[in-house]
This record gives structure tokens, C-alpha cells and sequence, in this order.
């Protein structure tokens, strides 16, 4: 920092200079300057990882790479040629073997289409890898990005990347966190993703996914998981053998699905949110389906599901928003501990009962 301040000190002296000031007014400011940094020695500096006391070389090729790839974004300014990348915007470095293990770049005034994913997978001691908000981030995920084999967390969400998942992401034994999530991916999701042992967190919503949820997806390993699968194209049964996993929150909203998915609920289960709203042709029964009890959010509208309200649902002390309009459902709205207003129950086939207006008829 003392350096730092004095090229600052040096650069203000020539600064003055080129303007001819007198040599006692460059005194003063000189004086007054180096007073003010005596009380504020500290200024912010640009977020980095801990540092390490330099660069390794294979590191530095692999980012300049990438930096080129960005056309030198603004964002990316500390990323001096002929620098000690361990201290740059974005990069967070092992002192204990000087070697990258976290690149997060996120769209702010990045320019320009990404060309340089092969440089990525040169980072061998990665462990965390964001690339985020990169409107020109084009084209598909690069296999070679399985050469992680580090990796615990990825994140490439709000991007433009195309084509299908690749399935040898399911190589990656480390990953626990996966966002591809608002993207343009299409084609099936890759079972292989179930073999993850530590994947505990899958983003894929918001894409134009198709074809089946892969029944492999009953054989995560870690408990609870998160599944967010919404806004796709997704279509058929929901798998028997989700059943078995236990979901702390799961998505499979907006998409084409169709059946029965009572296999999704469970009175043991740890699910706090449950959304499959807008499939349109789900269809069973709701009269006796058990509840998690650690139930916050339920969303079923705009599908084909018929019964009664199980009076056990209106029980559930944490339950805080509901909607199951837009379906066949019929008999006495139960008296939910959290009050819900008629749009959570109208469009029905013979709901009755408050809050909606109609008066249920006691034969």
C-alpha cells in the first residue's frame, strides 16, 4: 500500500509539473495529500482470492487465453500481462501451491464471444468455476471441461450456451453444485448426472430440455436434494423411482408432464417447496397423499388433479403459500392455520367453502 500511495504522490507531482505550478503550491498539496493518507491508509481494492506470492506459469497462459478470448473486458483490468495473477479480479489462489482454484466471472461489461473454453480446462486445480451473465458465452458446454476433475461447484447460468448437457460432466465426481439454468440447452438430460456421489444441487430450468426426466434421477446419493427442473419441454410420467429420493425442494413446473406424481409427496419427506404448476395433464387423486411436515410452498395449478383437500394439509404449521387452482378438485376447503385467499382454490370442479363464494351444500 506505501508503495501505492507513493506513485500516486509521484504521478500527482508530474501532474502539476505539465500544469507550471509554483514548486510551494505542489508543496502544500503534496503535504495535504500525504496527510489524508496517513488517516485513510486503507483504500478498497479490487476482490480477490487469498494471495499467493506468485503466479504459476501454466495458470498465467491458461488465463491470459482467456482473457483475449473476452476481448480484454474492463471488468478484467487487473489482469496485467506480465502480472502475478494470484491477485487479479475473479481469481482465487492456493498459497500452499500457488495454483488457481476459483475463477467467477460474472457479465459485467463483457464484450465479445467467448472462444477460449479449451483454456478453462487448463486449470486443472480448479474447484469452483462461474461464468455468468455473459450474453456472448455461445455455443455448447465443452467436453473438455470433465478435465476438471476438482471441480465442486459450476456455475454457467444466464448465458446463450446451446446444444445438449454433456453427459461426461457425469465424470466429475467432486461436483456437488450445478446451475445450467437460463440458457438455450435442448435435446434429453444426461443420466449420468445421477451418478454424481456428491451432487446435492442441479439446476436446469429454464432451457428447452426435452424427452423424459431419466429414471436414474431415484438414484441420488445425497439427502435432501435439489432438483430445479422447471420451464422446459420435458415430457411423460414423472419416474416411480423419484420416490425414493428425498427432495428438500424440487421444480418440474412449466413443462409437458404427464400422470400420476403422487410419488413426489411423503409424510417422512423433508420437502419445503413443491412446484408442478402448468404441466396441464398431471392427474390423480389428492384425497389421501401425505405431506411433508416441513412443507412452506405447494403449487399444483393449471393441471388435472381430482379428490378432496386432505384435511392433514390445512395442519401443516409451516405452510405459507398454496395454489391449486385450475384443476378437478371438489368438497370443503379445509381451514388453513395461514389463511389463503380465493385465488388459491378457484377454477375448480366443485371446490366450496371460504374463502370462495360458494356455499357447500350439507346432504
Amino acid at each position: 500500500m506505501i508503495l501505492q500511495h507513493n506513485s500516486l504522490i509521484i504521478a500527482l507531482i508530474h501532474h502539476f509539473k505539465e500544469m507550471e505550478l509554483q514548486f510551494t503550491s505542489i508543496t502544500i498539496i503534496i503535504i495535504f495529500i500525504a496527510s489524508f493518507l496517513t488517516l485513510f491508509p486503507s483504500f478498497p481494492s479490487e476482490p480477490s482470492g487469498p494471495g499467493c506470492d506468485r503466479c504459476h506459469p501454466d495458470d498465467y497462459n491458461a488465463l491470459m487465453k482467456i482473457y483475449n478470448s473476452l476481448n480484454r473486458p474492463y471488468i478484467l483490468a487487473s489482469w496485467h500481462p506480465n502480472g502475478n495473477c494470484s491477485s487479479w479480479y475473479c481469481i482465487t489462489c492456493d498459497p500452499s501451491t500457488t495454483r488457481v482454484t476459483a475463477l467467477d466471472i460474472e457479465g459485467k461489461g463483457i464484450a465479445g464471444e467467448f472462444n477460449g473454453p479449451a483454456a478453462i480446462s487448463s486449470l486443472p486445480y480448479l474447484t469452483s468455476l462461474t461464468l455468468r451473465k455473459l450474453s456472448n458465452l455461445t455455443g455448447p458446454v465443452p467436453p473438455s471441461l470433465a478435465n476438471l476433475t476438482r471441480l465442486q461447484r459450476l456455475r454457467l447460468d444466464y448465458n446463450n450456451l446451446t446444444g445438449a448437457i454433456p453427459s461426461s460432466l457425469g465424470r466429475l465426481a467432486s461436483l456437488n453444485s450445478i446451475d445450467l439454468s437460463h440458457n438455450q440447452f435442448t435435446a434429453q438430460i444426461p443420466s449420468s448426472l445421477s451418478n454424481l456421489p456428491n451432487l446435492r444441487d442441479l439446476h436446469l430450468d429454464h432451457n428447452n430440455l426435452s424427452g423424459q426426466i431419466p429414471e436414474s434421477f431415484g438414484d441420488f446419493a445425497v439427502s435432501p436434494m435439489y432438483l430445479y427442473l422447471s420451464h422446459n419441454q420435458l415430457s411423460g410420467a414423472v419416474p416411480a423411482a423419484l420416490g425414493k429420493v428425498d427432495f428438500a425442494r424440487i421444480d418440474l413446473s412449466r413443462n409437458r408432464l404427464v400422470g400420476d406424481s403422487r410419488v413426489l409427496f411423503g409424510g417422512g419427506k423433508s420437502t419445503d417447496t413443491l412446484d408442478i404448476s402448468r404441466n396441464y395433464e398431471l392427474e390423480f387423486d389428492l384425497s389421501n397423499v401425505a405431506f411433508s411436515k416441513k412443507l412452506v410452498s405447494l403449487d399444483m395449478n393449471h393441471n388435472k388433479i381430482y379428490g378432496r383437500l386432505p384435511t392433514k394439509m390445512s395442519e401443516i404449521e409451516s405452510l405459507q403459500f398454496l395454489n391449486v387452482s385450475y384443476n378437478k378438485l371438489c368438497g370443503e376447503i379445509p381451514g388453513f392455520r395461514h389463511g389463503f385467499d380465493s385465488s388459491s382454490f378457484v377454477h375448480n370442479k366443485c371446490l366450496c367453502g371460504p374463502p370462495l363464494p360458494t356455499n357447500c351444500t350439507r346432504g
